[in-house]
């Protein structure tokens, strides 16, 4: 069932046997696995079932270190939470991302992929993929039906890796029909946790203390506590309830909200492809979403490139993956970026819920100069039209790499209140040189390996990637790290079980348990982990003996 908790009475209390704090794409799928089991649930979600800019306000906070970004908009909180403005990426972490690396500090999980490979299995019906692997050869068929070939790198140290594409799926929409029916599950929208509230030895979580914006308060006792909502959000909760541990819930060794990590994005040298027409469908990320004539056009795969793991191993690499960027012929002109801040008003109104002022505010203030170039906007307008059938000839490369883990990159609280009375957070996410050093040999091990291939010309006098650094970095808005998977607990936040160390009963969920975080987008990952955490809690029902409840006012 869902529910408006701004209808609920003023001081309510509600028992159940799990508490999930966060309505993505990590709780929607633990709350509804362990309902179908049978256990009662309650799941908060901060948002409605649509976009509204007043809790989205609730996400702002400061930045300190590279993003530039404002933190309201590289979330969506509303039912689905971020599947909501997610491009639909999937691949699974490399075995080698689980590995502890030597020439990677704090690296390693204390789990391996194969321990992960059954919910892995399981993530691809929740994501709507089909049940089959990322092997090219899994996919030769579905590659040659596209009249295109994969890039010739034997002996380049390069290796083709492949990536599914969800739809994407929307949780809060795909999901919602099930969510509403379960009779032992309640979502309670425009339910924001307030304060994780536990006993006075700070081992056990007793309730979660909830809030509206119509200052509805109202408390949640369960057996069993997740917190799943986001690599952020998830810290600032543990970090503001420190009435009984005043360090925060789990803070005893300095480790929440510490090792923020985002995955770095650079855009660099511009490319001249030899025969476009051989590659481009498969590695340009232009095509990712196309229009044609008949309607949108989802594309099923992509491919991009990666050192080899014996590569990064004898050369000390992190993992990386790089893909083309078609340059359109006016992409520099004030007509293509007063485009691109169009696209953007309008995708703030879909996404995060800006009012129509602000939106019609940002559209029109961009007319004079459409109208001004009115040719260059014509020819902009039909060449980013006609993307799809024409095979450029010039792109950019753009570089997506894992960040080496950073104790000083971390999330904080700051004297600042939001709506609600809550301090607001301050992101410090910070690069190393290390980062700096793994970007420049990655970027020009792809260089060498395809002029090697004799796939492209470099131009010359163009972006190069070293002069970009750190002015061209752009996140991907993936928040992990921050109450990292270790069994250690001096070194991270959970066990390998995602339970709080020196907690009985409270769990993480999400990208801010990952240690170390591969290059690819964490979704897939997070559902898996979403998806074992829900054994494993029901692992613990069965073992106690607890006689499942329902969720009750």
């Amino acid at each position: 069932m869902i529910v408006d908790a701004r209808q609920l009475a003023q001081d309510e209390t509600i028992s159940t046997d799990n508490c999930i704090v966060g309505g993505g794409a990590a709780g929607i799928a633990l709350a509804i696995e362990l309902a179908e089991r049978g256990f009662g649930v309650v799941l908060l979600e901060g948002g409605g079932l649509l976009p509204d800019p007043l809790t989205q306000q609730l996400y702002a906070g400061e930045n300190l270190g590279l993003a530039r970004e404002h933190l309201e908009e590289t979330r969506s909180r509303y039912l689905g939470g971020s599947t909501n403005c997610w491009g639909g990426w999937c691949r699974p972490l490399d075995d080698i991302d689980f590995e502890d690396r030597p020439w990677i500090p704090d690296s390693g999980w204390p789990i391996t992929k194969s321990v992960l490979a059954p919910s892995y299995a399981k993530s691809q019906q929740w994501l709507q993929l089909p049940e089959v692997g990322y092997g090219l050869s899994e996919w030769a068929h579905s590659i040659a039906s596209r009249h295109a070939d994969l890039l010739p790198l034997d002996g380049t140290g390069l290796q083709n890796v492949l990536s599914q594409l969800s739809p994407p799926t929307r949780f809060g929409m795909q999901y919602r029909a099930k969510l509403n029916a379960l009779p032992n599950l309640k979502v309670f929208l425009f339910a924001n946790a307030t304060r994780i509230v536990t006993d006075d030895s700070g081992a056990n979580v007793e309730s979660m203390e909830v809030a509206t914006l119509n200052n509805k308060r109202f408390s949640v006792h369960a057996r069993y506590f997740t917190l799943a909502c986001g690599g952020i959000e998830n810290a600032r909760l543990m970090l503001m309830s420190n009435q009984i541990q005043p360090a925060g819930v789990g803070n005893q060794h300095d480790v929440v909200g510490r090792y923020y990590m985002d995955h770095p994005r650079v855009k660099s040298h511009w490319l001249r492809l030899a025969d476009a027409r051989r590659f481009r469908s498969l590695y340009d990320a232009t095509l990712h979403r196309i229009h044609t004539g008949r309607g949108k056009v989802s594309r099923d795969i992509e491919i991009h490139l990666a050192p080899t793991f014996e590569m990064q191993r004898a050369l000390h690499l992190s993992n990386s993956r790089t893909y083309f960027v078609a340059r359109h012929s006016n992409d520099l002109t004030k007509s293509f970026l007063a485009l691109k801040a169009l696209q953007r008003a309008i995708s703030g109104r879909s996404h995060f819920g800006y009012p129509r002022s602000r939106v019609l505010r940002d559209v029109l203030s961009q007319i004079p100069t459409l109208v001004l170039n009115a040719p260059t906007t014509a020819l902009t307008v039909a060449d980013v039209r006609f993307n799809s059938t024409r095979a450029r000839q010039y792109y950019s490369i753009e570089t997506v790499f894992e960040p080496v883990p950073n104790r000083d990159s971390r999330i904080t609280l700051t004297g600042s209140r939001d709506a609600l009375g809550l301090p607001r957070v301050a992101v410090d996410w910070r690069l190393t040189e290390q980062d700096h050093d793994n970007f420049t040999r990655q970027t020009r091990l792809v260089l060498d390996g395809l002029a090697q291939a004799g796939i492209i010309d470099p131009l010359n006098g163009t972006h190069e990637g070293e002069a970009a650094w750190p002015d061209d970095i752009v996140g991907c808005w993936h928040h992990m790290g921050t109450t990292r998977m270790s069994a250690d607990p001096r070194k991270g936040v959970v066990d390998a079980d995602c339970r709080v160390h020196g907690m009985s009963n409270l769990f993480i969920a999400g990208s801010s348990v990952f240690p170390t975080v591969g290059s690819d987008s964490p979704t897939i990952t997070l559902v898996a982990l979403a998806l074992r955490l829900a054994n494993k809690i029901a692992e613990e029902f069965s073992s106690a003996m607890f006689p499942p409840r329902r969720a009750a006012i």
